[in-house]
């Protein structure tokens, strides 16, 4: 095995792959889907053996040397061809280009050595969204479309679209729209993201409740940086030949999910949304936008925000907030004075310099009112 080293010498990181192995998959050519389970370095501590902190880091680095752009062009002229030998019979096709307007992240709970892990492409080594993903996602986007101020929706105005969800229903029916997996349309880089739990000793059972005097373990993680643009393909496949589609159905279903669903893991702290760049924002989607949502920004100007606050971590001696249920921004250094006076979920006033800090987070200069 590659880093060997016997117990009776200081421990070292190793990683439990034959050396020849390790000399194939450091190839830069080497497709990242074989690498990123792959290489990973392992310690031996106290605890056992866990993997090595840099692994993250050192795994952004090998992907964003590499450069997808030629096998993502073939990939999309692929579905495409694909696409429009569909509408060539007859069928409704949708193709939808959209951006990401805060960090993707695509399978992280998925399983890989560091526990943090990532949907690839097996052959291609990039990160996409999964056919069935997209489905999960457009479904609840339709739910939300057509309630109406209900808070359930009957699978029943589901199935013409999504079709029966319930397997002992005397008659079933497939979904009539039919995805593609969604790729990015040219080179991906991947940035390197950080979650901090507070109470590690609680989740894994070793403590019977949360306490304060636990300092959190920041874990790192992989994301897809923003500004990615990605394809997203489907088309109508009627039960009835002579059935057709509300095409503005479909294109509002698509403006929800990239507004207020997201995609892929974390989307209900502002995670996976998109924004549309083939064309200007479905009017009907504004129309029934709440006041609460309001247009995405790319960046936010220095003022004033209501926010609320996701995080105090009395440790650090920092608060964190979210501003518009989507902009992470943060206050360092409070006293313990201050610290004491929040909770998570306050509504809160602060004021920010528009300027972000190293983990991309807003820099609070100022709170303002609780």
């Amino acid at each position: 095995m590659g880093n060997n080293y016997t117990y009776n010498e200081k421990p070292k990181d190793f990683l439990p792959i034959p050396d020849e192995y390790e000399g194939k998959l450091n190839n830069p050519a080497c497709n990242f889907s074989l690498y990123s389970p792959r290489m990973v370095k392992w310690k031996k501590d106290t605890e056992g053996l866990k993997p090595s902190t840099d692994t993250i880091e050192k795994q952004k680095v090998f992907f964003n040397k590499k450069n997808f752009s030629d096998v993502l062009e073939k990939k999309q002229k692929l579905q495409s061809g694909y696409i429009e030998e569909m509408k060539k019979s007859g069928l409704q096709t949708f193709t939808i280009k959209a951006k990401t307007i805060s960090p993707f992240i695509t399978g992280l709970g998925s399983g890989h050595p560091t526990e943090t892990g990532m949907i690839l492409d097996r052959n291609l080594g990039v990160p996409y969204i999964p056919a069935s993903s997209i489905k999960g996602v457009m479904r609840l986007s339709h739910a939300i479309n057509i309630a109406n101020g209900r808070k359930e929706v009957p699978d029943s105005e589901l199935e013409k679209y999504f079709g029966t969800a319930d397997t002992k229903q005397e008659k079933q029916y497939r979904g009539q729209i039919v995805f593609l997996d969604a790729y990015p349309l040219d080179n991906v880089q991947l940035k390197v993201d950080i979650m901090n739990p507070h109470y590690s000793k609680y989740y894994n059972g070793e403590n019977k409740q949360p306490v304060e005097t636990e300092s959190p373990v920041p874990i790192k993680f992989l994301t897809v940086e923003q500004e990615t643009k990605f394809v997203f393909y489907c088309a109508f496949m009627p039960l009835d030949p002579t059935d057709k589609c509300d095409e503005n159905e479909i294109q509002v279903m698509f403006d929800t999910a990239f507004e207020k669903v997201g995609f892929g893991g974390k989307t209900s702290i502002g995670y996976g949304r998109f924004a549309r760049c083939d064309k200007e924002p479905n009017p009907t989607i504004q129309n029934n936008t709440p006041k609460s949502i309001e247009p995405e920004e790319k960046t936010l100007e220095a003022g004033e925000y209501e926010a609320t606050v996701k995080d105090v971590d009395t440790s650090r001696n920092t608060i964190e907030f979210l501003i518009k249920e989507k902009y992470n921004a943060k206050r360092t250094n409070c006293s313990k004075k201050v610290i004491k006076r929040y909770n998570k979920k306050d509504k809160v006033k602060i004021k920010i310099d528009g300027k972000k800090d190293k983990n991309g987070d807003y820099i609070v200069t100022e709170i303002i009112s609780n």
